[in-house]
């Protein structure tokens, strides 16, 4: 695709449906990943291993009016209702780019930083500080209002301060977390600060900030996945289950099971797909714990 030109008519239309078809594919994406939050990691890491963002994203930046302001309606060139006027490669272009950040952020993150043309960074931190986060933040902080199923947690956020906090009464514990958003997110990661929670030890705490962390800026999570993640992870925390020893968490970011291979030396139990990743990054098949030969069984 990166061989034919954008300026022939023939390289137009083929650009145009290669958008497109990209738009309808990342609103596949966000259906999948609202039924289950494990359909996001699995079609990223299928977008990831087709090296198809990349080339998304070069041809959207050379294409796109990246000086919209911010009370234009980026979406008003895929309503035909009111004619074709806005139906432009141009406006397509800058729609592709603002869904690609949304629904695709670390994907985007790691192309900006290791591959994104010089010439391209600027436009692209520009656009995403002036148009693509506050919007993103807005629709995020709607999609938390509207949901069903944080239980007893209750969560506010703010599109002035950036900040997302969630607060979670369990047993005599008030936890609290606050997510702070920065202006060019994805491009700068979230902090994370669970500081003001009661009762619990720091240790405890700060690994669950680092799983909020990791959610949101490593596996193209939302604010409202993480969150659940967290609540889901607190909860079998305090029914006694151990987190697992390699990501300190009980339910996996990525396939979010529970730990399910125990050493049979030290008894600890971890997840497959965070032992196998352990082994590999070590070259040794030892127990992350116990150091000794791997023999574990399923549990």
């Amino acid at each position: 695709d990166s061989a034919f030109s954008h300026s022939e008519p023939d390289g137009q239309d083929r650009l145009m449906r290669n958008l497109l078809v990209w738009i309808a594919s990342l609103e596949i994406l966000d259906v999948a990943g609202n039924v289950d939050m494990r359909n996001r990691s699995h079609i990223s890491s299928f977008i990831q291993k087709t090296n198809a963002l990349g080339w998304i994203m070069t041809s959207a930046l050379q294409e796109a009016d990246l000086d919209i302001c911010r009370s234009e309606n980026i979406f008003a060139c895929l309503d035909m209702e009111d004619g074709m006027d806005d139906f432009s490669i141009q406006k397509i272009a800058t729609l592709v780019l603002f869904r690609t950040v949304e629904s695709l952020p670390t994907l985007v993150k790691t192309w900006y930083n290791d591959d994104c043309p010089r010439f391209l960074r600027q436009k692209l931190s520009a656009f995403v500080d002036n148009i693509v986060a506050p919007a993103t933040l807005q629709r995020e902080l709607v999609r938390i209002k509207d949901a069903t199923t944080f239980g007893e947690m209750t969560v506010s956020g703010s599109c002035v301060s950036r900040e997302v906090v969630a607060t979670y009464q369990q047993d005599e514990c008030a936890l609290s977390v606050t997510i702070r958003m920065p202006s060019t997110f994805p491009l700068r990661n979230v902090e994370v600060d669970c500081q003001k929670t009661m009762g619990i030890a720091e240790n405890r705490w700060r690994r669950w900030a680092l799983q909020i962390m990791l959610m949101l800026n490593n596996q193209d999570g939302s604010v409202l996945d993480a969150l659940l993640l967290w609540k889901q992870n607190v909860d079998k925390e305090f029914e006694g289950v151990e987190p697992c020893p390699v990501c300190y968490s009980v339910l996996c970011i990525k396939t979010h099971r529970m730990p399910d291979l125990e050493c049979k030396t030290c008894h600890n139990r971890f997840h497959t797909s965070c032992l196998y990743k352990w082994f590999q990054s070590s070259g040794k098949s030892v127990c992350v714990i116990c150091q000794q030969p791997w023999s574990g069984t399923k549990v």
